[in-house]
């Protein structure tokens, strides 16, 4: 019996990024906390798309685990927790984006405002400097200032 050489998900590329957010539950949470300014469990759990409890247990953990999401007790309520998008999942802000972009174009039933894709294809650059810009202020509001992504 030939043994088979068990394929590690990282090394290809494309292997690595689906191996961190290829579930489309991790996908959805990382679009909510990068462009819906989610920050809690129960503003995930909200989300039109209706992920069940467990499973939004697990995906908070694997995308804090790969070091997307940074994990802390929210200082305006001990009782509860926020998940800031650390930088690693910020820099995936212009492929999301292309990606949104890109389903505009095919999805014909697509939710997202013809003004988004225009926006973006004619500045790009101002269009990610923007979610980075108000990722800062939601974060900074959570925090008291101390944005430390």
């Amino acid at each position: 019996m030939t043994g088979t050489r068990k394929i590690t998900w990282d090394g290809c590329p494309t292997r690595y990024a689906a191996g961190i957010f290829g579930d489309r539950w991790c996908f959805l949470i990382l679009r909510d906390a990068l462009l819906h300014a989610k920050r809690t469990y129960s503003e995930f759990l909200a989300s039109p798309e209706g992920i069940s409890t467990n499973i939004l247990a697990d995906r908070l953990s694997r995308l804090e685990a790969v070091g997307m999401l940074e994990r802390i007790i929210d200082p305006r309520k001990a009782s509860r927790v926020c998940y800031f998008p650390t930088r690693m999942a910020r820099d995936l802000l212009p492929a999301l984006i292309a990606m949104m972009v890109w389903s505009t174009k095919y999805d014909k039933h697509t939710e997202a405002p013809t003004s988004f894709a225009k926006a973006y294809q004619s500045d790009p650059l101002g269009t990610i400097a923007w979610y980075e810009a108000e990722i800062d202020r939601v974060d900074a509001a959570i925090r008291g200032g101390d944005i430390n992504t």
